[in-house]
């Protein structure tokens, strides 16, 4: 009997850290002790052990804005978890057709912590293409997936990150000021997807639309991006309902149950 009540325990302290775990992904601002010990009728005290286990094991971190979100150990899992993922085939018969109808690459990228990391992508056929490959990270004040997600951010964090990244390349159209960055910002999130107008590379520009997970928050970026030998800014703009669309079917795929 007692064996029997100490591996009833046991299952119950694993599904409280499993639970407290994943209501800080959910809901990051959320997720202070208090609040998760509120929302998961779990002991104060017992939260605040589970939240320094976690912690300890990098399973979690404090964000600069004090929240508790995914730790790098944590970050490093999910992003090996996409190459595995059920639905991995339907994913990539939707970049294949995506870049088909663009007649371009198409990639896509999460977030991790600060940075946002490719994770997929499916080339075109031309031969000059942006050398940045599968677990790169992207920069976040000069790409439109970068921009896109800063875009999300809390202004303030967002410029706190923008004003930290420190970059040799002088592209013709980097933006280089806080007020200019948050004029950018304003527009993405008005129109809900971003652009990169020279500011990465000389001669290339992108796109970048949203995928949002079921609470909303972005959790992926799909993008595309061309030479300006190929293509003008107003032509990529024309092809923004199609990558919208793709996003839509990304999305559904990657929150299927299995």
């Amino acid at each position: 009997m007692v064996f029997k009540v100490n591996q009833v325990a046991k299952r119950t302290s694993s599904k409280r850290v499993l639970d407290v775990l994943e209501a800080i992904i959910q809901n990051p601002p959320a997720a202070t002790a208090i609040q998760l010990s509120n929302s998961l009728d779990i002991p104060l005290p017992t939260v605040y052990r589970q939240l320094e286990m976690l912690a300890e094991e990098k399973f979690i971190a404090i964000s600069p804005s004090g929240n508790h979100v995914a730790g790098s150990r944590l970050r490093s899992l999910m992003l090996n978890s996409l190459n595995h993922e059920p639905q991995i085939s339907l994913r990539r018969v939707v970049l294949e057709k995506l870049s088909n109808d663009l007649d371009e690459t198409v990639s896509l990228s999460v977030p991790a912590g600060e940075s946002l990391v490719y994770f997929d992508r499916f080339e075109s056929h031309w031969p000059l293409q942006n050398n940045v490959k599968v677990g790169d990270r992207l920069p976040l004040n000069c790409s439109a997936s970068g921009k896109l997600y800063l875009s999300t951010f809390e202004r303030k964090d967002a410029l706190e990150t923008f004003k930290r990244i420190k970059t040799d390349r002088k592209a013709s159209n980097l933006i280089t000021t806080q007020k200019e960055f948050s004029a950018e910002l304003d527009k993405i999130r008005e129109r809900g997807h971003a652009f990169d107008n020279e500011e990465w590379f000389d001669g290339m520009i992108g796109a970048s639309v949203p995928i949002f997970n079921n609470n909303g928050t972005l959790c992926s970026c799909l993008s595309t991006h061309s030479l300006t030998s190929r293509k003008k800014m107003s032509e990529l703009e024309a092809k923004m309902p199609i990558l919208q669309a793709a996003a839509k079917t990304l999305g559904d795929i990657l929150l299927r149950d299995e």
